[in-house]
């Protein structure tokens, strides 16, 4: 080996050595592990080990009745402060219509509005003021809430310990979901299906003709109890503080309550429940999570710590979802699940063993060819050959990625373009062989005349990876994944590993002549 580098030699023993034990863990090891070298396995997508599909509809209409109530509110503010009379309000699906005593404001009533909310349709007939939903307004409410509604999802899931989830958005307001390995999918729904939006507001203990009468007051609303839905709360409309300001959340237990879930909140969160609960010694503060009241406790001290406790008659595991749902944040709407399909593993187990087949087959029939055509040099090849298979399966690994049937084929696509490299390198071989030139000098240029059609080839695919990366999603990434990790190993293996083992191979013979 006196006449290869001893940097080569050592790069090559290293990586592929490193190739094989990283391959191991999956390989020969399917379970959980909690140790750090077993972790470093292939997860296997829905296609290959089964699981759940879920298609999700974000309720976009209870975000636009959310719109129109807002703008009814602040026309409400604007006719006050303007000392102008409303003698009627009707929220459509649509739009809303305020009727006016009189017309004397209502064009500077319409000119305050539409600073406040530019690019809504707003119109004046008589004394009445129509402001309605444009589809360009609806647009981007829908952009933004699916976008919102999609990390959310993520944080939820990712929270609930699912391994390498599909979530991506589907058509205009759909997200789809799919759940490797997960077979009961009841948990994933129940935390889906809960908006999850916690807000803090002051109890109304004064209105309580009001109250009994079910007449909701301007400025007020009345919201029912989480367990006794008879018993109703008076509560200011206006939120204090709300769940956008929680940094964190988990589940505890109280010494009086049981388990609870407690919480913490940035320091503008702090600020705001310190100056709350300062002001308001006495009175009830209710806690509302998606439109009910888990708690309405007394406030008997300003609260500036920052930090809280949510108690209700909680169990163990509805205080740890809950914790979940409040650290991933709120949903801009509530979710539908429109789809469900289980995938079963056996279509996958038939995959995987109908992959291995093939594999197998193809792999032996390759060896036999490189062999019968190139001889001692095409069994060294093959050497290289699983090699390259080795180091893609722990590159996979270690970077957590999922398997699926689109990435298998782009492994065997990858062991093709390993095969041609070294087809390429023994021809440019087999050329030089022929201009009676020492052994060593042979191999050296073949491999650099091949160098620069291999490299070629394999950038110009592996730029077609990174696109497909880029701008594809779920079973076309996965694919591109496989691709490029292929790509990157089969120009190491072709370039430097089929290299160290032809040096080697003359060193251990002393040939002095080449014959393919």
């Amino acid at each position: 080996m006196n006449n290869y580098p001893i940097w080569k030699s050592f790069t090559v023993i290293v990586f592929v050595l490193l190739g094989i034990i990283f391959s191991i863990p999956s390989i020969i090891y399917n379970d959980d592990s909690e140790n750090w070298f077993l972790n470093n396995k292939i997860n296997l997508g829905l296609d290959l080990q089964g699981g759940s599909y879920l298609l999700l509809e974000v309720k976009l209409e209870v975000l636009y009745q959310e719109e129109l109530e807002n703008f009814s509110d602040s026309i409400r503010l604007l006719a006050r402060d303007n000392s102008v009379k409303i003698n009627q309000i009707i929220v459509n699906d649509n739009n809303v219509q305020v009727v006016f005593e009189d017309n004397n404001k209502i064009n500077e009533i319409k000119s305050s509005f539409f600073q406040m909310y530019r690019g809504v349709g707003v119109q004046i007939n008589e004394n009445k003021l129509i402001v309605t939903l444009d589809d360009v307004y609806k647009k981007t409410i829908q952009d933004s809430a699916i976008k919102q509604s999609l990390e959310i999802v993520r944080k939820r899931i990712d929270e609930s310990g699912t391994k390498e989830p599909l979530i991506q958005r589907s058509g205009k307001k759909r997200i789809l979901l799919q759940l490797p390995g997960v077979k009961n999918p009841e948990r994933i729904k129940e935390l889906l299906g809960k908006t999850a939006k916690l807000t803090f507001h002051l109890v109304d203990d004064q209105n309580t003709s009001a109250l009994q009468a079910n007449i909701e007051p301007f400025g007020k609303m009345i919201v029912s109890d989480i367990y006794e839905k008879d018993i109703k709360y008076m509560l200011d409309k206006k939120a204090l503080v709300g769940g956008e300001n929680l940094v964190d959340a988990k589940g505890s237990f109280d010494q009086t309550e049981g388990h609870a879930v407690s919480f913490r909140f940035d320091t503008e969160g702090a600020q705001k429940f310190g100056k709350i609960t300062s002001n308001n010694v006495g009175k009830r503060l209710a806690v509302v999570l998606d439109g009910v009241v888990i708690t309405a406790p007394r406030i008997n001290s300003a609260i500036t710590g920052g930090s809280g406790i949510i108690t209700g008659n909680f169990n163990a595991q509805e205080a740890s979802d809950l914790a979940v749902l409040l650290r991933a944040g709120a949903l801009p709407a509530p979710l539908e699940i429109v789809e469900e399909r289980s995938v079963g593993a056996g279509l996958g187990a038939d995959s995987i063993s109908a992959g291995k087949i093939a594999a197998t087959i193809g792999m032996i029939l390759v060896c036999i060819f490189m062999i019968l055509i190139y001889g001692t040099f095409g069994a060294l090849a093959n050497i290289s050959l699983i090699a390259n298979i080795f180091i893609i399966i722990s590159l996979l690994g270690i970077i957590g990625a999922t398997l699926t049937l689109p990435g298998i084929a782009g492994i065997v696509l990858t062991i093709g373009m390993a095969v041609d490299a070294n087809v390429l390198i023994f021809e440019r071989i087999k050329e030089e062989s022929l201009k009676n030139k020492k052994v060593y000098q042979i191999v050296k240029n073949g491999f650099d005349r091949a160098m620069s059609t291999i490299l070629d080839a394999n950038i110009t695919t592996l730029i077609a990876a990174v696109l497909l990366f880029a701008f594809g999603s779920g079973p076309i990434r996965g694919f591109s994944i496989t691709l490029s990790l292929g790509v990157l190993a089969s120009m190491f293996t072709a370039l430097m590993l089929t290299n160290f083992l032809i040096y080697l191979y003359l060193s251990l013979t002393s040939k002095k002549e080449i014959n393919l």
